[in-house]
Order: structure tokens, then sequence, then C-alpha cells
């Protein structure tokens, strides 16, 4: 289960993850990120995320690559984040 959490500041938007990001919410995400587009920045909040799939964590290494800031990922999320990037 994930739950995605949407909060704007006058920087632009956060997206608190919490849970796991697996395949079937991959697509529940994007359209997450695709709600904040056109903002000046968009941040996704980490600390929450327990653990993602290789689909999950190849959308995170995407938007990392796009500029989206990935912010608080435990370790074990940083890592799955940088094998899906090689």
């Amino acid at each position: 289960m994930l739950r995605i959490t949407r909060s704007e500041s006058g920087d632009g938007v956060t997206l608190l993850l919490e849970g796991k990001l697996l395949e079937p919410w991959v697509g529940e995400l994007r359209a997450a990120i695709g709600s904040a587009g056109g903002t000046t920045s968009l941040v996704l909040d980490l600390a929450g995320l327990r653990f993602a799939d290789s689909v999950g964590a190849l959308l995170l290494a995407t938007m990392q690559r796009k500029g989206v800031v990935l912010r608080e990922p435990s370790a074990f999320i940083a890592a799955l984040v940088a094998a899906a990037i090689e």
C-alpha cells in the first residue's frame, strides 16, 4: 500500500510517500507527479517509504535524473534507487 500526501508552498510541491512503492501503485505516483507539473520545484519526501520494487525504484531514479529532489530516503531506498540507475 502506498499513501501519497501532497503539500504546497511558495517554493513548489512536496509529495510525501509512505508505505511501499510497488508496480500496482506506480501509476498513481505518476499521476500525482503529473498533477504537480509546472511548479517551480517538486520534492518527493521518502522518509516514510519502506520499500520499492524494481519498477518503483526505476521511477524514483528517473524522477531524480529529471531534477526532482528525493528528500530523506533511507539507506535502503537510496541503494535501490542507485541500483536502478546502473
